[in-house]
């Protein structure tokens, strides 16, 4: 009868994979329509969860270095951490504002500009072979600019209700995480006695141990490069603004938040860089191109391994492999993410490996 159950359990488990699998690749759209709902209607707990993972390695320290109730402690973390953030939005959030109205408002010019030099395009390609040119088929802008403003102030739109929504969710995250930091012995015994309770001895063991490797590689891939991208977006804005580009400030945060996406993050930050500097002078925009360039050279050969050293773990191809796939799933967000988390889809794939080859005896010889 043991037997029996088993091996419907077995089944049942398969059946389930298998059926999985067949609608994913029969319906892709479907499955990712459905992993982006879950995502959004998780994002709250999420973000409390990884506030309450940051700030419980200061709430441990300064509980234990000056004997604080929890209470005390709580206290002060989130008076210090919502006081940073309040400052960091009072100084820089104006600021930026200013600088994106301002680039707003002159995009018509920029845009004339792009009409200008297409016309000069589509002119000389007409000198020189008319069929080419009748091929390429140049659209002239100087009727359509509006639609390009409007599109651009849609556009704005959509990113401030995405912003709204998006401090929604952080706010939430932030009473989650108290919640969580509050009764944060009582939510680990009721997991490790779930774990206890459903699981082997020494499976229960092993998973904890995975779930601290884990939080330990989150925790230090967080903390190193949000202080790693802080480091290149300051040393960005002081660049531009000796070199005279116009939107200093704007442009290093975006250079600095960007920072945070490996490999692709530098070339999306330099882009719009270049792009809103050629306008004002080309000139002054080769030389914003040099500098990011170079910025982002001293970051990965020096700053970046000093910082995070190998936080991960994981070889470039799987890196630029995460930021494809959660990019394509979650957008900007999920290529933030990707990366911690392929590194904790790494341990635990590792552990299940090397507890198969050592079943089987294998682990010596691979």
């Amino acid at each position: 009868m043991e037997l029996n159950r088993q091996l419907i359990w077995k089944l049942s488990v398969i059946g389930l994979i298998l059926l999985v699998l067949w609608r994913v690749i029969s319906e892709p759209d479907t499955i990712s329509r459905v992993l982006q709902y879950t995502f959004q209607l998780l994002t709250p707990i999420i973000m409390g969860i990884a506030i309450a993972l940051l700030l419980n390695t200061v709430l441990s320290y300064i509980e234990e270095r000056f004997h604080l109730k929890r209470y005390q402690g709580l206290l002060i973390v989130y008076i210090t951490f919502i006081g940073i953030l309040a400052i960091s939005v009072v100084t820089l959030f104006p600021r930026i504002y200013s600088s994106l109205s301002s680039l707003i408002n002159e995009l018509p010019v920029y845009i004339r500009q792009i009409d200008v030099f297409l016309g000069e395009v589509n002119n000389y390609l007409k000198d020189y072979n008319a069929t080419i040119a009748q091929a390429i088929d140049f659209a002239r802008f100087e009727d359509r600019y509006s639609g390009w403003v409007e599109t651009a102030v849609l556009s704005s739109v959509s990113y401030v209700s995405s912003f709204t929504m998006t401090l929604i969710n952080f706010l939430i995250g932030i009473v989650i995480s108290i919640y969580l930091l509050k009764d944060k012995e009582v939510f680990a015994r009721m997991f490790k006695r779930l774990l206890y309770a459903l699981l082997p001895v020494g499976t229960a063991k092993t998973t904890i141990d995975i779930f601290q490797e884990m939080d330990y590689i989150f925790k230090r891939y967080i903390i190193g490069k949000s202080l790693d991208c802080l480091i290149i977006g300051v040393l960005a804005v002081i660049g531009l603004l000796i070199i005279g580009a116009p939107y200093a400030l704007l442009l290093g945060v975006i250079v600095g938040v960007l920072n945070f996406i490996p490999y692709v993050g530098p070339l999306l930050g330099m882009i719009p860089a270049f792009i809103i500097t050629y306008f004002y002078d080309p000139f002054t925009a080769v030389l914003v191109l040099l500098f990011i360039f170079l910025l982002q050279q001293f970051d990965g050969l020096w700053l970046g391994p000093k910082i995070l050293g190998d936080s991960v773990g994981i070889t470039p191809f799987w890196v630029i492999t995460s930021i494809i796939i959660g990019g394509s799933l979650f957008g900007l967000i999920g290529m933030f993410v990707s990366v911690p988390i392929t590194a904790m889809i790494q341990v635990v794939l590792s552990r299940l490996i090397d507890y198969r080859l050592n079943r089987k005896n294998l682990n010596e010889l691979l």
